[in-house]
């Protein structure tokens, strides 16, 4: 693998843009990792230079150079890139061309063809200017923005006149033509701006003084705000730049200025995360553009810093926009080892509330792709603002320690086999050992995620108060195994999986797993009433398959984790853990009050073997969701089945 640094510098020679011609224009950019791995791009925002996306890249962190080709950009005038302050007459300072955005991109598209020889953008990554880039690479494989808008709305574009109007019309600018660093434009733009970067509330509660940095409000403006501009930028940089800014809008590129079809034509999936309290790019203008978009998910980060909280100021805003990794060093597992076992998790809400909730995923969940959210968040039944939550990925799914991400020797179809109790082993060592947890107040999960949650209170009976177990059960039923082996064996017997020794995408393999499963997610009901049809997001069942099976498991899961993961599922069992065997006797064991919810229409953990666990528990009441959804019913596809189960949820925890 190699991780490159240092600056680097292409030439484009005479380049074209908006406002006329740059004789040799120059991009500046970062690559991090090996050339071969799926290609990210991470470009600048307003205010960046290289090296800022640091928060995000590097190893453990979203962007991992391990698993990824990173190449960072540099905007146009930001001045690394070619800028105002950097290119000779005649086209320097003030007589610096107007750049768009699709001039950047043009000029990253170089690049990436040209100079480093790829051929497909796997993901494009940006938080403020550098998310409004996102759009413009359409032909990518994904799409992933913090604090996005598709376009500059009048709001936005009118906030920025302020600290433009600030530095122009300041007594030491000159129209651009200064000889000197125009100390009293600068600081007045920075003045200007300041207030628009962070929440009312922020202010409010004094964040300003940083615990301690800064002693009072005018320090921090000083400091922060007139220096960091001073300090690292070219007055006619900063009006180019910003000039930049004012006028995105993807709408413009193609479409004549339809701003709705211009999304609709997007293919390339999306995740957009505004900030719920940024003051110029407002998560209402998100929801408005999700309108619009074919594929892209909403997540709101709930922080009071502002625009701020997509840049890495705030960790609490970090681990919510990317998830965290604990080392647990070598590992003993059900089928062997692991060298260096990695849990991947998430934690939302005051790490010193004693009612600490945990949440682990289920088959086909990544906390990358927000699998968790539909039950945490202000509001709902797992609300921050009451218990202390830590999601947890499960070993297999692409982020913990898994076949696609552990190197040689256990890497691939070598990766042995993990239960149950190894990952629930994992998860108490970082609740323990990291965060500090003594006891957990509830254990909830879904599906996968709902046997984990059963047994949480066999592994560690003292260490659970309650668990939650929705579309589950405490033990893989013969049935189950069955319908398991239906899409496990479309895999494996499929032309490129290789017996997992894949050097490519085994697409026709995953594909065919897909379609096996598809059939089971759901009740027969559902499909009689045309509800694969999704109101009209698809024209037939072919379209539903190809795009939401197929798809999903294509762009997101490698082959060999999800057998890896498929095999865990099989051969869950409490009563392997203790109790020899005995299953009766290992529920009757559980001391933990229970909540057990199955769906009415459940093909694979259908509600009469909850009813057969519930007269076996102690202390515990089962809700049977009144759904046609089938197994899917226990997660986020029908919201009136999330409410049912937020009701269920939130009195079971407010219980006594």
């Amino acid at each position: 693998m190699s991780q490159v640094a240092e600056i680097q510098y292409y030439h484009h020679g005479r380049f074209r843009v908006a406002g006329g011609v740059l004789p040799d224009a120059i991009t500046a950019y970062q690559t991090f990792g090996d050339p071969k791995n799926p290609a990210i791009v991470f470009p600048t925002c307003y205010g960046g230079k290289l090296g800022s996306q640091s928060y995000m890249v590097g190893e453990d962190k979203v962007l991992d150079p391990r698993k990824y080709y990173v190449v960072t950009f540099a905007l146009f005038s930001n001045g690394e890139s070619s800028s105002p302050s950097n290119t000779p007459a005649p086209y320097n300072g003030p007589y610096f061309p107007t750049i768009t955005y699709e001039d950047n991109i043009r000029a990253q598209h170089a690049v990436l063809t040209q100079k480093l020889g790829v051929k497909k953008v796997f993901c494009v990554i940006g938080f403020s200017m550098g998310a409004q880039q996102v759009n413009v690479f359409v032909e990518s494989n994904d799409g992933f923005a913090e604090a996005l808008q598709a376009y500059y709305c009048p709001h936005n574009q009118c906030f920025l006149e302020g600290p433009k109007a600030a530095l122009s019309a300041s007594k030491d600018f000159q129209d651009g033509h200064y000889k000197s660093t125009p100390q009293f434009g600068i600081r007045a733009f920075g003045r200007a701006y300041s207030a628009w970067a962070y929440s009312q509330a922020w202010y409010a509660k004094k964040g300003y003084l940083f615990d301690g940095k800064y002693t009072n409000l005018n320090d921090f403006l000083r400091e922060d705000w007139e220096g960091g501009f001073l300090e690292g930028w070219d007055a006619n940089d900063l009006l180019t730049l910003l000039n930049t800014w004012q006028m995105g809008d993807v709408s413009l590129i193609r479409d004549g200025s339809y701003f709705a079809d211009c999304l609709g034509a997007i293919k390339a999936r999306g995740l957009i995360m505004p900030c719920k309290k940024d003051l110029y790019f407002p998560p209402e203008d998100s929801q408005n553009e999700m309108k619009f978009l074919n594929n892209a998910k909403l997540v709101i980060i709930d922080s009071e810093w502002g625009h701020m909280a997509g840049g890495g100021l705030n960790a609490h805003d970090d681990e919510f926009i990317q998830a965290e990794y604990y080392h647990h060093g070598r590992f003993k597992v059900a089928g062997g080892v692991l060298p260096d076992a990695v849990t991947a998790y998430r934690t939302y809400g005051d790490p010193s509330n004693d009612k600490v909730i945990v949440f682990p995923t289920c088959y086909g969940a990544k906390l990358a792709l927000g699998s968790q959210d539909y039950l945490v968040g202000e509001g709902k039944a797992l609300d921050p603002n009451k218990y202390f939550v830590v999601t947890f990925a499960l070993f297999c799914n692409g982020e913990s320690s898994s076949p696609s991400n552990t190197p040689a020797p256990y890497g691939g179809p070598y990766f042995p086999f993990v239960s149950y109790e190894d990952n629930i082993r994992a998860q108490h060592a970082v609740l323990t050992k990291h965060l500090g947890v003594r006891k957990a107040f509830c254990v909830v999960g879904f599906s996968m995620g709902g046997q984990q949650a059963y047994h949480w209170p066999v592994v560690f009976p003292d260490f659970v108060e309650r668990f939650v177990s929705i579309c589950s059960s405490a033990r893989t039923s013969p049935h189950n195994q069955c319908f398991l082996e239906g899409p496990k064996a479309a895999m494996l017997a499929s032309k490129d999986f290789a017996d997992g020794h894949y050097q490519s995408t085994p697409q026709h393999g995953i594909r065919a797993f897909g379609r096996v499963y598809s059939a089971w997610a759901y009740g027969q009901t559902w499909f009689r009433e045309y509800k694969h049809l999704m109101d009209g997001e698809y024209p037939d069942l072919n379209s539903f398959i190809r795009e939401r099976w197929e798809g999903g498991y294509v762009n997101n899961w490698d082959a060999n984790d999800m057998i890896a993961l498929l095999n865990t599922w099989q051969k869950g069992d409490i009563s392997i853990v203790r109790d020899g065997g005995d299953y009766e006797k290992a529920l009757k064991s559980i001391k933990a009050k229970g909540l057990i919810m199955p769906s009415k229409t459940d093909l694979y953990f259908p509600p009469e073997d909850s009813e057969t666990e519930v007269s076996h528990l102690r202390d515990a009441k089962l809700h049977v969701i009144p759904s046609i959804w089938g197994h899917v019913a226990g997660g986020s596809a029908n919201p009136p089945d999330v409410a049912f189960i937020t009701e269920k949820i939130t009195e079971f925890l407010q219980a006594p």
